[in-house]
């Protein structure tokens, strides 16, 4: 399976019904929930690259295995990511 953050086609992952972990060379390894994978896939959103592999190196000072979840969505997608008066759309 790909990384879910930048979908790098050699990252090791495993589902465990409530979370997914992942092992990437890239971005490193953590856990993202599965209410989380289910609102991107359900709103068409990605993970920023860049903000999620900050977040992750961040949350290792404290947490040998952290997982991403709905509360972290605003840190880790991209701002484009979101159509609103806050990007400037039209309503």
């Amino acid at each position: 399976m790909l990384c879910v953050i930048c979908e790098n086609p050699f990252a090791r992952t495993v589902c465990a019904g409530v979370w997914q972990e992942f092992n990437c060379p890239e971005c490193g390894n953590g856990r993202v929930s599965q209410e989380l994978l289910n609102l991107m896939m359900l709103l068409n959103l990605q993970l920023d690259v860049r903000r999620s592999r900050k977040w992750i190196q961040e949350r290792k000072a404290t947490d040998p295995l952290p997982m991403m979840r709905v509360s972290d969505i605003l840190l880790c997608c991209g701002a484009q990511d979101f159509v609103g008066p806050a990007s400037g759309a039209e309503g």
